[in-house]
């Protein structure tokens, strides 16, 4: 009785794995570890039981893990774990705003090198050329870049 309930267990984990594999966990772990399960639970069915009960075990392990990969398939499991949500959300390229060279701000962060400053009313990354800028101080854009814009201090003349 032991081992019939070992060689049950061993091919129902590996098909459990085998269908977790395919459906949710990415990176063939819980699949390797589901097949040799599934494979060791056929052989040690041929091994103590004979090549007539060892292959009844096989085609009704093989026949067990079509239909259930079929209805997993079928009734859309994989939905019930995986996210729902579509991430609509999108990144202002700076480059596309009306910013350009020489445009002043002013820094709402300190800039040592990277920072935040505002631009005609609008948070936008900033990065310096190296000088560490204070809070509350007048920037001046050197350049402006897809993600960034790269600012001086502000010389007043």
């Amino acid at each position: 009785m032991a081992v019939i309930l070992s060689i049950l267990l061993l091919i129902l984990t590996g098909i459990i794995l085998l269908v977790l594999e395919i459906l949710i966990l990415p990176g063939l772990i819980a699949g390797i570890i589901g097949a040799i399960m599934v494979i060791s639970g056929v052989w040690y069915s041929f091994h103590v039981y004979g090549p007539e009960v060892g292959m009844y075990v096989s085609l009704g392990t093989l026949a067990l893990t079509g239909i259930t990969i079929y209805f997993s398939f079928r009734y859309n499991v994989w939905r019930k774990f995986s996210l729902q949500q579509q991430n609509d959300s999108r990144i202002d390229r700076v480059d596309e705003m009306d910013i350009k060279p020489g445009t002043i701000g002013t820094t709402i962060s300190a800039v040592r090198p990277s920072g935040t400053a505002m631009f005609n009313h609008r948070k936008i990354e900033v990065q310096s050329m190296g000088e560490l800028i204070e809070t509350n101080t007048q920037v001046e854009v050197v350049e402006v870049l897809p993600n960034k814009l790269i600012v001086r201090k502000y010389a007043t003349s």
